[in-house]
């Protein structure tokens, strides 16, 4: 028996979380992130899981929500609900615009 899409089982929205260094270098991976980790040392975890948590409510099955980390500043921004092809370049430009 064939399920549809509305049958199938939800899975958890998507939240990913993004570290960006000053030069601009997006650290996506946890490897890469363990290589500069203490650069985001002012970054409170339990803070981040919190926002995890609370962005997976909130964001729609076909979307998904960025936590964006800025080395830069110290800053930490969410993007909520967008495009699951939401282009990486735009957190860069969403930080410029904030300066």
């Amino acid at each position: 028996m064939n399920q549809s899409s509305s049958d199938a089982p939800s899975s958890p929205n998507k939240v990913t979380t993004v570290h960006i260094l000053e030069d601009g270098q997006v650290i996506a991976s946890l490897e890469e992130f363990q290589q500069v980790e203490d650069r985001f040392s002012w970054v409170s975890r339990t803070d981040i899981i919190a926002r995890l948590l609370r962005l997976r409510r909130v964001t729609d099955h076909q979307k998904k929500s960025v936590i964006a980390i800025y080395e830069d500043g110290n800053v930490i921004r969410e993007f909520v609900n967008v495009d699951e092809h939401f282009p990486v370049a735009a957190l860069l430009q969403a930080k410029s615009i904030d300066d």
